[in-house]
């Protein structure tokens, strides 16, 4: 709400007037203020442009901060034209990438490398033991053998069979005839069936298969009329989600847990690890992510085909190793998850001949050597051959998009500072604003924005200062934009570039050095502040490449970091940015402040002066009134009333 609707809304009251003189007191005096109202609403409209003019400085801001975001970052070495970065690219060829890949950075050189690569880095690993899950037993023996009716869901490899119960005489007749309606159901030799102590007892008889039963009929009971009870494993397969207290027993080694309140903790490579819950709460699977989130080193996975775990260093080469201590000494968890008795191997270092170098060694299969980073994949019998070459295609490409981005700049700040401003279009009032629709409204506005930007010093200087930092010669550089297919076109189109991409290519392929010497080359001291030194801000800026002149020259109107002075970039101290301690501390919001008071102030005083007419035309409607009373009184004294 503007401050004159505050105004209105604080200040109105329901006066009734002319009640005697019959005038419309109201209306003269709302006309006698419109001429107050309307100086309001011209520093209203005038803190409505200066609002426009903030928006409109903070957009063009946001722009040069993608620009230079986008071609001086360090983080993006590929276009970071400050930096070698941008001009070493290059296409890599290898001639066994199943054994051996490279990455040029920008340290790198056009150059052929030859690798034979003898053996690949490993990490350290335990390869725990198979089929660490007992076969599935009942708990309990058979009671009842009249089972006529009862029924279980079989499933083997992700295959049920519903095998139907009948009555027995005891549990070696029970066995035989549920023997019989397996074979038939997934075929002879899969699973069998056999009597544990007195006990029934499902044994997968193929390596890698995972059986599960289920009871088969809807009401609950067929396993447990079998002796199965509600905490016995009913599957060939650890469950990875169940909490270890419920299936400690359903390991070979039985786990053994002390307290099944205590937190599960144990050692690896001397890190001790949490897992955050109690064995009557955590899972296998908490055990996992416990282990792979830890700061051990080492990833832990299970092998569902095997039913097993590996334990696998995530440092490669002969120096990792794998050390632990078990949540219990005989029965712990490591212990029931097979890794105590499994197979442990030793880590190695990759071995290969670079260049003829023979008896090359890396701890990884990642290593980086002048500048080039090489994957090594797999052993090679023969010589795999790693060619590098400049990519100049590439660099044309990234120097287009410079250009082409540099002119969009161009032609944003051109159009602010060039267009003619409409003097017939001010800002709406309140009033003005009730009479139109949001169409007119917006297409208003529109006019209202053209030109408050025009001829602004700030945005023609940050033009010509960057015109001027492509075309001044560059120190110790023998070549000027100009030889390397850089150029303005007509005038009209006010210092928009234009590109020969033939000739760039040419400079590239021709004089590589010197074009990139005038695109990165710094200053020898460009870590001194020179901001107060004139005589050396100019000697750092005729030593400085073209993009690191723009850069320094966006970094003076953007910089959000404040200099020797306490000054933030120009544009910033000028109208700021949102995100920013400048966005509500700049010289544009100081003014928007001082028109705010205004308003306050003359608010007050239009306040003060309708109080003063109603005053007046309320002691002329006493004065009508004490007339009209003397009047009556002498009218009836004459006899006349």
């Amino acid at each position: 709400m503007s401050l004159y609707g505050m105004y209105n809304t604080e200040y109105s009251r329901l006066r009734f007037s002319g009640l005697v003189s019959g005038v419309d007191t109201g209306y003269m005096i709302e006309q006698l203020m419109y001429i107050e109202k309307m100086k309001v609403d011209k520093v209203e409209q005038d803190k409505q442009i200066l609002e426009w003019k903030r928006d409109m400085y903070r957009d063009v801001t946001n722009k040069l901060r993608a620009f230079s975001d986008k071609y001086f970052n360090l983080l993006k070495p590929e276009t970071n034209f400050r930096s070698l970065s941008a001009f070493n690219l290059f296409n890599i060829s290898s001639s066994n990438e199943k054994a051996v890949t490279a990455v040029a950075g920008s340290a790198a050189e056009s150059k052929v490398y030859t690798i034979q690569v003898h053996s690949l880095a490993s990490g350290a690993k335990i390869e725990g033991t198979s089929n660490i899950t007992r076969n599935i037993i009942a708990s309990e023996a058979v009671e009842d053998f009249q089972l006529v009716g009862r029924k279980i869901n079989v499933t083997l490899d992700g295959v049920t069979k519903t095998i139907e119960l009948k009555d027995y005489s005891d549990i070696n007749h029970m066995i035989e005839d549920i023997n019989a309606s397996l074979s038939k159901a997934f075929g002879a030799g899969k699973v069998e069936v056999s009597n544990f102590d007195g006990r029934v007892e499902f044994n997968v008889l193929l390596n890698g298969s995972t059986l599960m039963l289920a009871d088969g009929t809807s009401f609950s009971g067929d396993l447990k009329k079998l002796g199965f009870m509600p905490e016995d494993n009913t599957s060939n397969r650890i469950s990875l989600a169940s909490g270890l207290e419920s299936i400690k027993d359903n390991f070979k080694n039985t786990l053994a847990i002390d307290n099944p309140e205590e937190n599960v903790v144990f050692t690896i490579n001397d890190v001790v690890i949490d897992v955050g819950k109690s064995y009557k709460n955590a899972t296998l699977r908490d055990v996992m992510n416990a282990i792979n989130n830890s700061d051990a080193g080492v990833r832990i996975q299970y092998d569902s085909l095997n039913d097993k775990f590996t334990l696998t260093s995530t440092v490669e080469g002969a120096a990792s190793s794998i050390t632990f201590v078990d949540t219990h000494e005989e029965n712990g968890l490591l212990k029931a998850l097979g890794i105590v008795d499994g197979t442990y191997t030793q880590g190695t270092d990759a071995e290969f001949t670079l260049n003829g170098v023979e008896g090359m060694k890396r701890s990884s299969n990642q290593f980086t050597i002048d500048g080039v980073r090489f994957s090594l994949n797999e052993i090679s019998e023969e010589e795999v051959t790693i060619e590098i070459k400049n990519d100049i295609d590439a660099v044309v490409e990234n120097i287009k998009g410079l250009v082409e981005d540099y002119n969009k700049i161009l032609d944003e700040i051109n159009g602010l500072i060039h267009q003619k401003k409409n003097r017939d279009y001010r800002p709406l009032t309140k009033e003005q604003k009730d009479a139109m629709s949001e169409k007119e409204i917006e297409l208003w506005e529109e006019k209202a924005k053209e030109g408050l930007l025009s001829n602004d010093n700030i945005l023609f200087n940050i033009l010509n200062e960057m015109r001027k930092a492509l075309f001044d010669k560059v120190e110790g550089v023998s070549i000027s934009v100009f030889d390397i297919g850089i150029s303005t076109g007509a005038y009209y189109e006010r210092g928009k570039l234009t590109l020969d991409e033939a000739k760039l290519k040419s400079a590239l392929m021709n004089n590589f050095d010197e074009v990139v010497k005038l695109f990165t080359t710094k200053p020898e001291d460009s870590g001194v502040n020179t901001v107060n030194d004139r005589e050396k801000v100019v000697q750092n800026y005729n030593q400085s490449g073209i993009t690191q002149r723009i850069y320094d020259i966006l970094q003076k109107n953007i910089r959000t970091t404040r200099d020797s002075s306490g000054k933030k970039g120009i544009l910033l101290e000028k109208a700021g940015i949102v995100g920013d301690a400048s966005e509500f501390n700049n010289l544009i919001v100081d003014e928007i402040k001082a028109k705010d008071s205004m308003i306050q102030k003359m608010l007050e005083i239009m306040y003060q002066k309708e109080e003063a007419y109603y005053r007046k035309f309320t002691a002329m409607e006493k004065m009508l009134s004490q007339m009209e009373s003397q009047s009556v009184w002498l009218m009836q004294q004459l006899g006349l009333g």
